[in-house]
């Protein structure tokens, strides 16, 4: 090892994986140390977040350590670990990928049939061509921004609420609401 605790070869990291493979839990923690900061600089270069690059380095030790026994070894140990770190990455951007697209579909397709546009109607006493034009106007709004309109307006939630529901700070409500608000009054002053 070199003064930074860092092995100098892949002769450390071999016999390193092979006290792993027999259970050694040291080997497992000098194994991480040895090679976290080049798995770090290249996952950052993947997906360039701290937080979900080191969770995915975590995620490939964990995997590790759970399936030891059943490792075999690999002709490089720093090329098998940029492998899995490299795989679980794309995998996570994948998934995360997958979970926008299913939240986009139900934002476009599941939420906007909430909005009902005869209350607007009421609260506002428009006629029914005003009212064919404030549909219009409230279409062109984000799905972000009439989920909030939904919640605060037709479910009576607080802000804080609206906060916890949708796993954003207030200050971004109030930003969505105004936002919100200056579109329709467009619309409206017409």
């Amino acid at each position: 090892m070199d003064k930074k605790g860092k092995l100098q070869d892949d002769n450390g990291l071999d016999q390193l994986w092979q006290k792993l493979r027999s259970g050694d839990r040291h080997a497992l923690g000098v194994l991480f140390s040895a090679t976290f900061d080049s798995l770090y600089k290249y996952g950052y270069r993947i997906i360039p977040n701290s937080e979900k690059v080191r969770d995915a380095i975590q995620e490939v030790f964990f995997q590790l350590w759970k399936y030891r026994k059943n490792l075999s070894k690999p002709s490089s140990v720093r090329a098998y670990l940029f492998v899995s770190l490299r795989r679980e990455l794309l995998n996570r951007k994948k998934a995360a990928k997958r979970r926008e697209e299913k939240n986009k579909k139900y934002y476009d397709e599941e939420f906007d049939p909430l909005l009902n546009y005869s209350k607007w109607d009421e609260i506002l006493n428009l006629q029914e061509k005003e009212s064919k034009g404030l549909k219009k106007a409230i279409d062109k709004l984000t799905p972000r921004q009439r989920e909030i309109i939904y919640l605060k307006y037709y479910e009576g939630l607080s802000t804080d609420e609206i906060s916890k529901i949708l796993d954003i700070r207030a200050q971004s409500i109030y930003n969505f609401m105004s936002e919100s608000i200056k579109m329709l009054r467009l619309f409206l002053d017409r």
